[in-house]
């Protein structure tokens, strides 16, 4: 699927932040050197995929974030990024 540009701006310096602090962590850090160290290399993927159906003008709004079935890990992880579920 292709992202409109303005979607796809917004991914993209969401992944150079996400480098960018997960490089500063000490602990992130010393992992990923581990894992290097053993011969491997790491890559970080974000997909931007629809959650559900967009809103047509007039129709009724698509169910909340803060409904949806995330696992307690989901929701650990998405606030440890400062994401808000409501």
């Amino acid at each position: 699927m292709d992202l409109p540009e303005h979607l796809h701006h917004l991914v993209s310096e969401l992944g150079d932040s996400l480098v960018k602090a997960l490089a500063e962590d000490d602990h992130c850090r010393d992992l990923a050197f581990q894992i290097q160290a053993q011969g491997y290399g790491l890559m970080l993927i974000l997909e931007a995929a629809p959650i559900g159906a967009r809103p047509e003008e007039g129709d009724e709004p698509v169910e909340s974030a803060s409904s949806l079935p995330f696992s307690e890990d989901d929701k650990r992880l998405m606030k440890s990024f400062k994401i808000r579920m409501d």
